[in-house]
């Protein structure tokens, strides 16, 4: 369904690692897409801080954020955000990095296990269920700790391992055994006035749908949460605002009248029409 009013929620630039855009190249895609806006949320992975020179990178987004403004400010609503992963792995960083530059938006995210590894490196097909349960246990715990942090707005990729379980050389497994503590990372953010985070990116890969699943959406308004956020997860400006239409469908029929963006770490409210 196509939706007039589009924002993109998670996008990256080439300050991000895996980025391969401008700012500038984005916001040029972004127009020709007819997007309302776009939220930049350059990486910042706590867990390799320094090793990735993440201050530059961030400082260089912000710069160029700032640049792009001043160019499409008629066209375009351009979002300050950041990505922090594994924040507590160094919240000292992280929250230093966050305080020391004016976002509009922090997405929280964990994109590995306690032990350190990787969950995209993982190759699931050889383990049984019960490696794989503890994996998503120790994965939902981490989450569930991270989503106390109080210096975020949204918690991106909550169920980020399915991307990876459900590779195609490996068997659909369900999280489900997994829902009660996935309800209590729910709660907390309903409770905290967090928003949530659908992410259309996986819609464009093996698993080919949109995450969280509709289930986690709905449960989430059940215990109370109010604010969504639905972003592409861009690497580049071929993507941008990709599926954007699907995500806010998805959202409308977990039972949500808005999405929203965020200005200055405050969100505003999009009505899905």
């Amino acid at each position: 369904m196509y939706y007039q009013k589009r924002f993109d929620g998670h996008v990256h630039s080439d300050c991000s690692p895996r980025g391969t855009d401008s700012i500038m190249t984005l916001c040029e895609q972004a127009v020709h897409r007819g997007l309302f806006g776009f939220a930049v949320t350059d990486c910042c992975d706590c867990d390799r801080f320094d090793e990735m020179q993440f201050s530059e990178r961030v400082r260089e987004s912000v710069y160029c954020v700032y640049k792009a403004r001043s160019v499409f400010s008629d066209s375009l609503v351009i979002s300050n955000g950041i990505e922090v992963g594994q924040p507590l792995d160094n919240i000292g960083k992280a929250d230093k990095i966050i305080n020391g530059f004016p976002f509009d938006m922090v997405l929280a995210s964990v994109k590995k296990y306690p032990d350190g590894r990787k969950i995209s490196d993982i190759d699931y097909s050889e383990l049984s269920e019960n490696e794989i349960v503890k994996f998503l246990e120790s994965y939902y715990k981490s989450l569930y700790e991270t989503s106390k942090w109080d210096n975020f707005d949204v918690l991106s990729q909550l169920t980020f391992p399915m991307r990876y379980i459900t590779r195609e050389n490996a068997p659909y497994f369900s999280i489900r055994h997994c829902d009660d503590i996935i309800e209590m990372i729910l709660k907390r953010l309903a409770e905290d006035g967090k928003a949530l985070e659908v992410n259309t990116s996986a819609l464009r890969g093996k698993l080919n749908m949109i995450l969280p699943p509709v289930r986690y959406l709905r449960m989430f308004r059940e215990l109370g949460g109010e604010f969504i956020t639905v972003g592409s997860g861009s690497h580049s400006c071929a993507s941008i605002g990709s599926d954007l239409g699907e995500g806010i469908g998805l959202v409308h029929e977990a039972g949500f009248s808005s999405y929203c963006y965020y200005e200055k770490r405050k969100p505003v409210l999009i009505n899905i029409k």
